[in-house]
């Protein structure tokens, strides 16, 4: 299966191969011990136009790339999938 980004909640993103496996992936490494149902909110695979509509900044510089074109570099270069993707946190 290829990975897919899932949103966890209003800030975070996971991918991952299954909805399932991105959400066991966020409350073991990302939840801060909060409760399920406080953790995620409505967590969901994103859709093509939020692929190609959301951005990401790299860490290391002030460049843009698509979700999607973030995730395909990622597959790429041979990343493990679930994932830890993006958040809008600092």
């Amino acid at each position: 299966m290829t990975p897919v980004i899932f949103s966890m909640n209003d800030c975070d993103w996971v991918a991952a191969e299954t909805l399932e496996s991105a959400k066991a992936y966020y409350m073991r490494e990302h939840s801060g011990g909060l409760p399920e149902d406080e953790a995620m909110e409505d967590p969901h695979q994103l859709t093509d136009d939020q692929l190609d509509g959301h951005r990401f900044r790299t860490e290391d510089s002030d460049e843009y790339r698509t979700f999607r074109q973030e995730l395909v570099r990622r597959i790429t270069v041979g990343d493990e999938f679930p994932c830890f993707f993006a958040s809008t946190e600092g």
